[in-house]
């Protein structure tokens, strides 16, 4: 019969090994041994370049409205279009929300 790797984790966190022990018995980092034997999932998946949420780099930004990075860059600085400071550096980020709001601003209205 086998024996899940959670049991195997579990049973050798109750005889009172380390995270960092289990994790080098079964051959996995400590932290996974301890999101499997808290049975926590895996961290969530990044958002896509679809999702509303997604933080954009400058170049994804400006690829998905067809303009120059420099003209994204002036924009920023205009207040066109909000950026999001992220790290320690300070990198600027666009939400894709943001994009989607400003495309659907500039498209021409539609003649019937």
């Amino acid at each position: 019969m086998s024996v899940s790797r959670r049991e195997q984790a579990v049973n050798l966190r109750q005889t009172g090994l380390s995270y960092v022990e289990i994790g080098r018995r079964l051959g996995i980092t400590k932290e996974r041994a301890r999101q499997i034997i808290k049975g926590e999932t895996r961290a969530k998946k990044k958002p896509t370049l679809n999702d509303p949420d997604a933080l954009l780099t400058l170049s994804q930004a400006a690829e998905l409205l067809n303009i120059h990075t420099n003209t994204l860059r002036r924009w920023s600085n205009r207040g066109i279009l909000e950026t999001y400071c992220i790290g320690a550096r300070g990198d600027g980020r666009f939400r894709r929300r943001d994009i989607d709001r400003l495309l659907r601003k500039r498209q021409p209205a539609k003649t019937t």
